[in-house]
């Protein structure tokens, strides 16, 4: 496994990875044209991003092959860097039914951080935090937002899903974690939208097996006041004049 390390990039190629990251958010989610609100999946608060990758281990566990399926839309600095760790990711050997070393086709996640810069004449940084294996998300979802919550500005939370893939890249069991307190709404919304996720199964001498994969559903909706609930709409009308 990789250590924390921390690389530094510049500004132009950081708003590149903004960029993408924000392309790869989009891509997981489906328009609500009359929600006033917005919800995401992310592994972790603030300017954080991930990067799958589709890499096959040998018996021993070293990295043989490996595939970035968004590569066209990150940096190519930033690509590189993602590369380069991977060529050196290794995990402990996987074994067979039998008992042998076997070969471990899986998906894994990089997770990131960016550091702005302090002033306009530094460069910012990414920080690497490190990686996981699980199933290779194919295609992501997002369900219709709760109506309950949504219908609360300034509302904010979220909660820790596990989907539990089957040898068909499909969520056969959803695992809902969620503070006290919660609106069961939110649960059902992590369950739905697990649900429609398709996976590439993890495949163990290129036999699909099960696996498990966890992401972070968080919901935000807007803080919209009047601009003085305390004045009549008559007399907002005329000082807006």
């Amino acid at each position: 496994m990789f250590s924390h390390c921390t690389h530094t990039f510049s500004r132009h190629g950081l708003s590149a990875l903004m960029c993408a990251h924000l392309l790869m958010a989009a891509g997981a989610t489906r328009a609500q044209e009359s929600a006033e609100a917005t919800a995401q999946t992310s592994t972790s608060k603030g300017s954080s991003y991930e990067v799958w990758a589709d890499v096959l281990f040998g018996p021993d566990g070293r990295n043989l092959a490996f595939h970035l399926p968004d590569e066209a839309d990150l940096p190519t600095a930033f690509a590189d860097l993602v590369k380069r760790q991977l060529q050196s990711a290794r995990i402990p050997s996987v074994q067979d039914s039998d008992g042998s070393p076997a070969t471990f086709r899986t998906g894994v996640r990089m997770d990131y951080r960016l550091l702005p810069a302090s002033n306009p004449e530094e460069n910012s940084q990414v920080q690497f935090l490190g990686l996981a294996v699980a199933p290779l998300p194919v295609k992501r979802y997002l369900a219709s937002y709760p109506k309950d919550v949504s219908h609360q500005p300034g509302w904010e939370g979220g909660v820790k899903a596990t989907c539990h893939v089957s040898p068909e890249g499909l969520c056969q069991k959803i695992d809902v974690q969620m503070l006290p307190g919660m609106p069961e709404s939110v649960r059902r919304f992590a369950k739905a939208s697990f649900d429609g996720w398709v996976f590439e199964a993890q495949r163990i001498n290129n036999r699909p097996v099960e696996g498990e994969v966890s992401a972070r559903f968080a919901l935000h909706t807007r803080d919209e006041y009047p601009r003085d609930f305390r004045i009549p709409a008559f007399q907002r009308f005329i000082q807006g004049r």
